[in-house]
């Protein structure tokens, strides 16, 4: 069974988030933080890492997910972002800038959520 790591400030999304991967028989473990996410990473040994672009800071998840490019991680990254409701302006590819495997753009339908698990995993 994949273990999923869900990374996001919105406990909401989290839970919910949860439920639908769980219902597709993945294991979802939850951080609200990068703190939280980098000792879930090195404790849990995660398949896949879903995170959120702003967290605490509003580049949170771009500063992590350029961490762990560095450190050479082979987990699989997808940023998740609501940046395009916010300010109007739509990232929707993984580059330099955005180091990552794939991006969705929140409020994330659930088929979505799940499709991505499968087009990463396989």
């Amino acid at each position: 069974m994949a273990k999923i790591l869900m990374v996001d400030d919105d406990q909401e999304f989290l839970e919910a988030s949860k439920a639908v991967l769980v219902a597709e028989n993945y294991e979802v473990i939850l951080a609200q933080n990068v703190a939280e996410a980098e000792n879930l990473i090195k404790k849990e040994k995660p398949d896949m890492i879903f995170l959120d672009v702003m967290m605490e800071s509003p580049d949170d998840g771009i500063v992590f997910a350029h961490k762990l490019k560095k450190e050479n991680m082979k987990i699989p990254v997808v940023m998740l972002s609501a940046i395009g409701k916010v300010t109007g302006y739509s990232h929707k590819r993984c580059d330099e800038v955005m180091p990552c495997n794939d991006f969705l753009e929140k409020p994330v339908n659930p088929k979505s959520l799940v499709n991505k698990v499968k087009k990463i995993l396989g």
